[in-house]
């Protein structure tokens, strides 16, 4: 099994970072906080990623590979992506945790015993601390409660990023992983239904996007509003940059995909903002804040 592995991005110096993304899979790190990550290296803010696992159950979309013959080299390719991307966002320091896609729950690839979903947890736990106190974040953000969505990988991540967030601080737990620092805040990003893209449907109609899709969202339950979350973050700034770094993702976005081929001006509407929910400590009900870094010195 690959330990974590520092990756090189351009002004790397293993320095401290003020704000630490802890998402599961390369490309993760590009859709729900792409914007937020872009935002704050835009104002000067040192950012960091970790990614949890190589990616390599991930399809090949790149018509440049071969679906078959490429596969056993995904994870590298998919680091190789995941490098460009944090390059296109600013992002200072870049890890990667060194687990394996577990895939989508109930299949083969959850048995593999390097499945990030078959991690010992004090290990991967361990894993994890020691890169916060390396890195010394002040804020973490990561997968909601449960993941993203019902994915073993997305969940795991969460329930880890939980147990480093409140262990990095304690001198008892992991010595060997480097002196204690203990993260001010924590975050969830938000999975909030805020009525935008049901505005913009006869605009993305116009533009010739087949929205049949949205109609069958439209029929299930709707999600939480923006009312329940922390931090509302507008991010219409940098969504070409958010663009770019998922185009960087060749072998899971294809261009045609509507994540990057929206007109530019639609796509800064699609996705303007973003949401998160502070976790620690626990916000109260109907608490907002105008930044994930609100009270910090």
């Amino acid at each position: 099994m690959t330990i974590v592995n520092t990756i090189p991005l351009n002004g790397s110096s293993s320095q401290p970072v003020t704000l630490l993304a802890i998402r599961p899979h390369p490309d993760d790190e590009s859709t729900s906080t792409g914007g937020m990550l872009a935002y704050y290296s835009s104002r000067g803010v040192r950012t960091g990623v970790v990614i949890c696992t190589g990616g390599e159950e991930g399809e090949i979309r790149d018509p440049d590979l071969d679906p078959v013959a490429d596969k056993p080299r995904l994870r590298e390719i998919r680091t190789r992506e995941v490098t460009e991307a944090c390059e296109a966002l600013g992002v200072a320091e870049l890890r990667m945790l060194g687990y394996r896609d577990s895939g989508m729950a109930d299949t083969p690839a959850n048995q593999h015993p390097e499945a990030f979903v078959n991690a010992e947890r004090a290990e991967s736990v361990g894993r994890l601390v020691r890169i916060i106190r390396e890195l010394r974040p002040r804020v973490i953000v990561t997968d909601p409660p449960g993941g993203m969505y019902p994915h073993p990988d997305h969940i795991m991540c969460y329930e880890i990023a939980v147990d480093a967030f409140q262990a990095a601080g304690d001198a008892q737990a992991f010595p060997e992983a480097g002196p204690p620092w203990r993260p001010e805040k924590l975050y969830g990003v938000a999975q909030i239904d805020d009525g935008a893209w049901e505005e913009l449907a006869p605009r993305f109609i116009a533009a010739g996007f087949d929205m049949g899709w949205m109609d069958r969202r439209a029929r299930r339950p709707r999600g939480p509003g923006p009312e329940t979350a922390t931090v509302a973050m507008d991010v219409r700034p940098y969504s070409e940059l958010q663009r770019r770094a998922l185009l960087a993702h060749r072998t899971q976005v294809s261009s045609e995909s509507f994540l990057v081929s929206l007109p530019p001006e639609l796509r800064a509407l699609a996705f303007a903002t973003a949401y998160f929910v502070r976790l620690s400590p626990p916000s109260a009900p109907g608490e907002h804040e105008p930044d994930l870094l609100d009270g910090l010195d």
